[in-house]
């Protein structure tokens, strides 16, 4: 029959054996932060048919603190397409509004990568295929200062 001395000799062998790390809460803070990050990003990469995923497909935080907040506002109204030119429409029960100059649908793809009448002007500033490489590639001031030159800056 082992004595109490014995087992208490025995646990404390098996605990210096076992090495046991502490670390603050700031670096526990910060890897679980990191998980959840990359468990949110696999679900977000498992949502290829959503359309904002082909705008901002790598979660995390943009910074626009350099912008005024009206600016700001402005640029994440675009890059997820909810404009209140490009979707009033839909709160008001009105047919889609159409572009005066090509007469296709005015959506924010459209006026700053596709339509024909702002060519010369989109080229000036950028000269871009998609919307994704629109934001990622383009300084944020350079697409304000396009959005405002065609006169759309005060309808988003």
């Amino acid at each position: 029959m082992c004595s109490l001395r014995h087992y208490a000799s025995v646990c404390t062998i098996a605990y210096v054996r076992v090495s046991v790390t502490l670390c603050p809460s700031t670096d526990l803070h910060q890897s679980l932060t990191n998980h959840h990050q990359r468990l949110w990003q696999v679900k977000w990469d498992g949502c290829l048919s959503n359309k904002l995923h082909s705008v901002k497909p790598t979660l995390g935080y943009l910074n626009l603190s350099q912008l005024s907040h009206r600016d700001a506002v402005t640029l994440r109204k675009l890059r997820i397409g909810h404009t209140r030119f490009s979707r009033s429409y839909l709160v008001n029960r009105e047919d889609q509004p159409r572009c005066t100059f090509c007469d296709c649908a005015l959506t924010v793809i459209r006026m700053l990568l596709e339509c024909r009448h702002y060519s010369i002007v989109r080229q000036r500033y950028f000269s871009i295929t998609s919307l994704k490489g629109s934001f990622k590639r383009v300084n944020t001031h350079t697409i304000l200062y396009f959005i405002k030159e065609i006169g759309f800056y005060n309808c988003i």
